[in-house]
């Protein structure tokens, strides 16, 4: 996880009570503002005078909880992938979303916040607000995988996956992936890969949808697959955006507590996501089974509640598009397409292709 720098905390990872701190007219507690910022969103103003501490204790707390969480669960939770967990991150999406070789899906976001002093157009997106970016990879579960934090807000997705530690890994080929294995049904060795919106580049391990409108049945499934898989990522985002709701308006902190405080997110997503998978549907609070898109049995897509919240201050990149490949790229994509056209086709597939007027 790429982020500012971070130090850790005994208190956190000791699981500790709340931690105080002399001054004023005694000790405070750190534990509720700490927990209020994230979960509410409020402003540090008002957790200021709700707590009765200064504004820059309050902001000294959330920027120092913030880094101690991300740093402390961070080895637990959002850990380098080794070959295994990549290879069980692929099971994932192939028994869940049907898509074959899949070890992410990856997309960014614009996470708003107040101009940072002397940042010029820096972080001036295109939509005329402030951000930084969150780009991340995410398993069949909603769960992150791998994460950027802190791009400057008028970067693309496209611009942000190529100078990210990701993009790079994987151009260089040092992220432990697996092997090229059979596709399941079928003779084809087939490269593990990751999937992208159009934003993205296209490359022999990055997949991403065919351009245009006035596609053919083929290449319309094959973007049907796609984007069926890539609502992981979707999910991930707004589930952990709606259930944060520091993420509702645009962060007012330093560039540094900013990054810290989306680092700390992520990783409490991705904690509280890991715990709730180990007791019953029926008794989950943070994520429902409705509250996340989900499939009935016949495996159509149910819309998920979190998709009807307000609107966030979470937005989607610019979308500036690639049209360079290479032809083993291509190559690689035409595979894919006839395996989902052939022997990994589905009834469901052509429903929804016969529903959008392709025959």
């Amino acid at each position: 996880m790429k982020k500012g720098p971070a130090k850790s905390n005994p208190e956190i990872e000791n699981g500790g009570d709340s931690k105080t701190r002399s001054g004023g007219k005694g000790a405070i507690s750190w534990l509720p503002e700490r927990t209020v910022y994230l979960a509410t969103g409020d402003l540090m103003a008002s957790l200021s005078y709700s707590f009765r501490i200064g504004r820059s204790t309050t902001s000294t707390i959330i920027r120092e909880t913030c880094e101690a969480i991300s740093s402390s669960l961070q080895p637990i939770v959002l850990a380098k992938p080794d070959r295994n967990i990549w290879l069980d991150i692929a099971e994932g999406y192939h028994e869940q979303w049907q898509f074959p070789n899949c070890l992410g899906a990856i997309d960014g976001k614009h996470v708003l916040m107040r101009a940072p002093p002397k940042s010029g157009s820096r972080f001036h997106n295109y939509k005329g607000t402030f951000s930084i970016i969150l780009l991340a990879c995410v398993d069949a579960n909603y769960k992150f995988v791998l994460v950027d934090i802190g791009a400057e807000g008028h970067n693309s997705d496209g611009g942000v996956f190529k100078n990210s530690i990701f993009g790079q890994s994987l151009e260089k080929g040092t992220l432990n992936l697996p092997s090229p294995v059979e596709i399941p049904g079928t003779p084809k060795t087939f490269p593990f890969l990751f999937i992208g919106d159009e934003a993205f580049p296209l490359k022999s391990n990055l997949m991403r949808p065919y351009p245009g409108v006035a596609l053919s049945k083929d290449k319309a499934i094959f973007n049907y697959r796609l984007s069926r898989a890539r609502r992981c990522v979707e999910n991930a985002f707004g589930i952990m955006a709606s259930r944060f709701r520091i993420f509702r308006k645009p962060l007012v902190s330093s560039l540094e507590t900013s990054s810290f405080t989306v680092a700390a997110a992520v990783c409490l997503h991705n904690f509280i996501k890991s715990a709730e998978e180990e007791v019953p549907s029926c008794e989950r609070r943070y994520c429902p089974l409705d509250f996340a898109d989900n499939m009935s049995p016949d495996k159509y897509i149910n819309d998920g509640r979190w998709r009807t919240e307000e609107a966030l201050a979470i937005n989607r990149l610019s979308r500036t598009g690639y049209n360079m490949y290479s032809r083993q790229a291509e190559e690689t994509r035409r595979t894919l397409q006839n395996y989902f056209c052939h022997e990994g086709a589905t009834a469901w597939q052509d429903a929804h292709i016969a529903k959008n007027g392709k025959k």
